[in-house]
């Protein structure tokens, strides 16, 4: 799958597929742990390979991330910014990253949708 194009905002995603991956990370940033019930938190979703860099849109390349996190990390390798950013911490929360992102997203996407589906029919 192709990257995201420039400007195409949250569009380039299915609102099930987010969801599902906010509801594997446990609504909360894989980075600073910012969760969603936070005031003024704003939930986004980081590329872990960035496109840029050749990264697809697919879930195992996609983590829960907060609009603060997502914007300083940029195309930042994952690794440098982790270092830099988390300094002692970076390496647990690089094994969080892979232990959640290798998770099967099947279950989540059935919660999500029903999420959805209630929403709409309230």
């Amino acid at each position: 799958m192709a990257g995201r194009i420039k400007g195409q905002g949250s569009k380039w995603i299915r609102k099930d597929k987010r969801l599902a991956i906010y509801l594997r990370d446990g609504m909360a940033c894989a980075y600073c742990g910012k969760g969603v019930e936070e005031s003024g938190n704003h939930l986004t979703l980081d590329h872990l390979l960035p496109c840029a860099a050749g990264g697809g849109n697919h879930e195992g390349n996609l983590v829960t991330c907060c609009l603060s996190c997502n914007s300083r990390r940029q195309d930042t390798p994952l690794n440098v910014w982790l270092d830099r950013e988390l300094g002692t911490q970076a390496g647990a929360t690089a094994q969080w990253i892979v232990e959640h992102t290798a998770l099967d997203l099947r279950p989540y996407r059935t919660q999500a949708k029903a999420i959805i589906a209630r929403r709409r029919a309230a």
